[in-house]
């Protein structure tokens, strides 16, 4: 019975391993796209040669409003998805608990003799 729920422990902690690296790594790489597209509206937005006019003005402005606007609900969307990822995270080691002691009843059950535990 040992060996099978070793088997069964091994296989749940590989997959909630690769969740939570999957997990770290979406974190790791919305921090870097908002740091890059913070990079990048910087650099457009203080071009050298642009022209001093009332129009360049009120087109930069209404630029950064829409860029201000843009970052933020995508960083919101981006933090909403990370919850829901995390709790299909956690709802997966809840029912991992679970299905260990349906398997491990399963087992007793299968296997009355040799079982121990």
């Amino acid at each position: 019975m040992e060996n099978q729920l070793e088997y069964f422990d091994a296989l749940i902690n590989t997959q909630k391993q690769t969740f939570n690296n999957l997990l770290n790594v979406q974190k790791e790489l919305h921090a870097k796209w908002f740091e890059s597209i913070g990079k990048a509206h910087t650099a457009l937005t203080t071009m050298p040669g642009l022209p001093e006019t009332p129009q360049t003005k009120e087109a930069l402005n209404q630029y950064n409003n829409w860029f201000s606007s843009a970052t933020s609900n995508a960083q919101s969307t981006t933090q909403e998805a990370i919850k829901v990822q995390e709790n299909c995270i956690s709802a997966y080691e809840k029912q991992s608990a679970i299905s260990r002691e349906a398997f491990k009843s399963l087992i007793n059950i299968a296997n009355p003799a040799k079982a121990t535990n």
